[in-house]
């Protein structure tokens, strides 16, 4: 099988560095991005962005067998990441983990990730084809027009 990485999605706006040298968003589209504004429900889902690192997990014969951080393999026994396998078995537990044979990508969350801005006391294996379709999907990103303006007035704003 080859391993593959998670693609990086960016912004679909073009972004511009101001007189402050921070960058701030356009309404103009990046090339190749029309697709974001442009696809159906099946084709386009918008999700919350987690705050974790990027983790996938193989599973053969029914079983996960194989631990990825982007394409770094994770050991199951381990001393530097156990956090990393730790989080894939308690997400298995509850779970989150009922898949076919593949590659299956998703986001890990927990004590030791970028601070732990979900507060969780263990760590988690958010799957992305699931978790995140079932409950981190924003319902409305199809019923209304994807304008910069209509995006801008429903993101959250920053301090």
């Amino acid at each position: 099988m080859i391993i593959k990485d998670m693609l990086k999605l960016e912004s679909p706006f073009k972004r511009k560095l101001n007189e402050n040298n921070e960058y701030l968003v356009t309404p103009e589209i990046e090339e190749g991005y029309e697709w974001v504004f442009n696809g159906d429900e099946n084709e386009v889902l918008a999700t919350e962005k987690l705050d974790g690192t990027d983790v996938s997990i193989i599973i053969e014969g029914g079983k996960i067998t194989r631990i990825f951080n982007r394409t770094n393999e994770i050991p199951f026994f381990n001393k530097g990441k156990k956090w990393i396998t730790e989080a894939v078995l308690n997400s298995y537990e509850r779970g989150y983990c009922d898949f076919s044979d593949g590659q299956y990508f998703g986001e890990v969350i927990g004590p030791k990730v970028n601070g732990n801005p979900y507060q969780l006391n263990e760590h988690l294996w958010i799957p992305f084809e699931t978790y995140c379709r079932e409950h981190l999907a924003y319902k409305s990103w199809h019923k209304y027009p994807k304008t910069f303006e209509n995006i801008k007035k429903t993101s959250a704003t920053t301090p």
